[in-house]
């Protein structure tokens, strides 16, 4: 009985290895590179994604020098972009590596349009980062940039207009969330950089009031203060302040005093001037309705004035 189980296992193993040393199939050096695109586009069309790509694998592998070759690498892009469960990432890499071999092909538009909307297509909700939303700005605008009679340019500057869009949007809500979360010197940066970089795609309604509502609530910020002491220190020829005289600690109490409350009314006072142009430039809407009882009852003596001059 040993025997046979010894003989049996020898048998197995032989058989095991035999299977392990088999060498691959050999590939049909009779076919040709416009065999497998036409076998490839067929499959491509029936769905069947995963062998088309195994289809243009052969290609890329065996015949990369055939004409068929630049096509063949477009086409592996493709089948990840179309399939029916899209791949994004694997797409871009294909179209990619396409540009980056044929960086003079004629469908390298084609490419860089698609690379772009492998990006365009994976950008989050205006809540959440938006670096998707920036490679495909930065995608569409080298498309325009190289080839501004493109076929794809229409398509292109339309989506860069989206692009800019759901940025300056994702802006606003930051702004919007510091304000909410009583970070004003914060929403004030944030929503005056909002105001100077995206001028024509910003929401200037709600930007104007949340500017405001910053400015109205915003003290002085620590690094104000840090800088206020440090300037404050230099006029006395001081390294600090720890070493002042009783006459010194009063004079730079009087003179804190007067440098926050001038600040804190610069504040209020620029805090109505985005209430104002609200009021003005979108008569009627909530946003100005809202702004409008703002200034009443922060007051707007002098701030038509201040805005036409």
């Amino acid at each position: 009985m040993k025997r046979i189980l010894t003989a049996l296992s020898l048998a197995t193993l032989v058989v095991v290895l035999g299977l392990g040393c088999r060498k691959p199939k050999a590939v049909d050096k009779g076919i040709t590179a416009a065999q497998l695109m036409a076998t490839a586009d067929k499959q491509m069309k029936q769905g069947k994604f995963n062998e088309a790509r195994m289809t243009l694998r052969h290609l890329e592998q065996y015949l990369p020098g055939s004409p068929e070759f630049p096509k063949a690498k477009l086409m592996l892009g493709d089948s990840f972009f179309f399939q029916s469960n899209p791949s994004y990432p694997e797409a871009e890499v294909e179209y990619t590596s396409f540009l980056n071999y044929f960086p003079r092909h004629e469908l390298r538009d084609y490419a860089l349009y698609h690379r772009a909307l492998c990006h365009f297509s994976s950008i989050m909700s205006a809540e959440r980062d938006q670096a998707e939303t920036r490679r495909a700005l930065a995608g569409f605008q080298q498309l325009i940039s190289e080839s501004p009679g493109s076929p794809y340019a229409g398509e292109t500057r339309a989506k860069i207009l989206q692009c800019w869009r759901r940025i300056a949007e994702h802006e606003l809500i930051v702004g919007v969330f510091y304000v909410n979360t009583y970070f004003y010197p914060g929403a004030e940066r944030r929503l005056k950089a909002l105001l100077e970089t995206y001028p024509d795609y910003v929401d200037r309604e709600r930007a104007y009031y949340y500017l405001g509502e910053a400015l109205r609530q915003r003290l002085l910020s620590g690094e104000e203060l840090v800088q206020f002491e440090k300037d404050y220190a230099a006029k006395l020829q001081k390294e600090n302040l720890r070493d002042l005289t009783k006459e010194q600690i009063a004079q730079y109490g009087k003179d804190f005093l007067a440098f926050s409350t001038e600040r804190i009314n610069g504040f209020r006072t620029e805090a109505k001037s985005y209430y104002q142009k609200l009021v003005e430039s979108y008569p009627g809407s909530e946003w100005a309705r809202r702004a409008a009882d703002r200034l009443v009852t922060m007051g707007t003596s002098g701030v038509k004035e201040e805005l036409d001059s």
